[in-house]
C-alpha cells in the first residue's frame, strides 16, 4: 500500500507537522510505502525526518490519476476525495471565542465536509472538535473518532528534566527557589491567551513578589506586551520558539496554558510528561487527556481571576504540585508519540478508499 500525506504548509515546529511525522513512522512499521505531499517546507522536512516529500497542491493531489493500491489522507481540509481526513483545526468553533476571527476558513470548512463522501472517515484531535464537528457543521457523531495526539516521548521525559530546569534556569539568571510560572506555545498569541497569561501573571506578582513569569512562543512580544511592567521590570522573561521547548518547560515550577479555544494543545501533554504540573481549561482539548488528580484545577473556560487564584494556591502547596506532577507522568505514556503512530496507522489502513474514487 502507497500512502500520500499531505499538509499546505511543514513546519517541524508546528503540531500538525509532528503528527504526519509520526503517522509516517507508524505507517512504515506496518510495512506502508509513504510520502509526504505539501506546498512549502518539502527540503526542511526531507532533511529534518529523512521521509520523502514531494510538492503539490491540494486540487493537484485531488484531480491527478491515482493508483488502486494508493491511499491519500488529507490533514488540511482540501482534498474531498482523500481516503480519510484528519481535523487539526476548525475555525468556526475557535471563531466564537476570538477577536480576529477567520471568517474565510471557517467558510471554507463548512462548504468542504458537505462535500466529502459519507464514507469517508473524518478523525478529530479532541472530544471538543468532534463535538464542533457534529454541533457546528451537522456530521453524525458516529462518523467521527477521536485520536488524541502523541508527545515527543524521548524528549519529554521526567528523568531529563532536573539537568534541563538547571540549564534553562542559569541561563534566565535565576535560581532553583525561585517561583517560575509559565507559558509555552508554538504561536499565535491572541488565540493562545497571551494577554490574559499577562493578566494571571499580574496577579500573582501582587501576592507573590518573589515570583517571575517566562513567556516561550513566536518570534517576538507583540509590542504591547513587550512594554508591559512585569517585562520592563525584568520579572517577566521572553524567549522565542525554538528547537528545545522541553528545556523551558522543564525550568516551571507551574505551567499556565490561558488559550482562548484550541483544538488540543500538545503542550499540555508535554507538560504532563516532564511533571510539571499545569492549568487551563475545557476550552482546550488536551484537557481531556488529565489525569483524575486534575480534576478541581481545569477552569470551566479561560479566566485571569481564576487562574490567579489556583496558581497562588498551587505555589503555596508543595505537596499538592508534587501529587499533580507524579500523577501527569504515570498517565502521560498512553498519548506517547509511539501509541498515536500505530492507532493512527491502523485507522488509516484500514480505511476503503474505493468509494471516492
Amino acid at each position: 500500500m502507497r500512502v500520500l500525506l499531505h499538509f499546505p504548509k511543514l513546519d517541524l515546529h508546528s503540531g500538525t507537522a509532528q503528527l504526519i511525522r509520526m503517522q509516517a513512522v507508524g505507517l512504515r512499521a506496518a510495512g506502508a510505502e509513504v510520502q509526504v505531499v505539501t506546498e512549502r517546507g518539502a527540503l526542511r522536512f526531507f532533511l529534518a525526518t529523512g521521509i520523502r516529500v514531494s510538492r503539490a497542491s491540494a486540487s493537484v493531489l485531488e484531480a491527478r490519476q491515482r493508483r488502486r493500491d494508493e491511499l491519500i489522507v488529507d490533514h488540511g481540509l482540501g482534498i474531498v476525495n482523500a481516503d480519510v481526513v484528519f481535523v487539526h483545526n476548525l475555525a468556526v468553533a475557535a471563531n466564537r471565542y476570538l477577536a480576529r476571527a477567520d471568517h474565510e476558513r471557517a467558510e471554507a470548512e463548512r462548504a468542504f465536509f458537505p462535500r466529502l463522501p459519507s464514507s469517508t472517515p473524518i478523525v478529530a484531535n479532541s472530544e471538543l472538535v468532534k463535538s464542533a464537528l457534529v454541533a457546528d457543521l451537522g456530521l453524525p457523531a458516529p462518523r467521527v473518532v477521536v485520536h488524541q495526539p502523541g508527545y515527543q516521548s524521548a524528549r519529554f521525559r521526567a528523568e531529563l528534566r532536573p539537568v534541563l530546569r538547571a540549564r534553562a534556569r542559569r541561563a534566565l539568571g535565576i535560581d532553583a527557589a525561585t517561583p517560575l510560572v509559565g507559558f509555552v506555545t508554538s504561536g499565535d498569541f491572541h488565540k493562545r491567551g497571551l494577554d490574559l497569561f499577562l493578566a494571571t501573571a499580574e496577579r500573582i506578582a501582587r501576592s507573590r513578589p518573589d515570583a517571575r513569569f517566562l513567556v516561550v512562543g513566536a518570534r517576538r512580544l507583540p509590542v504591547e506586551a513587550s512594554h508591559h511592567l512585569l517585562v520592563e521590570s525584568g520579572r517577566l522573561f521572553y524567549r522565542p520558539k525554538n528547537h528545545h521547548p522541553e528545556r523551558w518547560m522543564a525550568a516551571l515550577d507551574l505551567f499556565v496554558y490561558t488559550a482562548r479555544y484550541e483544538e488540543f494543545g500538545m503542550v499540555l501533554l508535554e507538560a504532563l510528561a516532564l511533571g510539571v504540573p499545569a492549568l487551563t481549561s475545557r476550552r482546550v482539548g488536551a484537557a481531556e487527556c488529565l489525569p483524575p488528580a486534575y480534576g478541581r484545577w481545569i477552569a470551566a473556560d479561560p479566566d485571569a481571576d481564576w487562574f490567579a487564584e489556583a496558581s497562588l494556591r498551587l505555589l503555596e502547596d508543595d505537596g499538592a504540585r508534587a501529587a499533580l506532577a507524579l500523577a501527569g507522568i504515570e498517565h502521560a505514556p498512553q498519548y506517547s508519540d509511539e501509541e498515536y503512530a500505530r492507532v493512527s496507522a491502523r485507522t488509516i489502513l484500514r480505511s476503503d478508499g474505493s468509494s471516492t474514487r
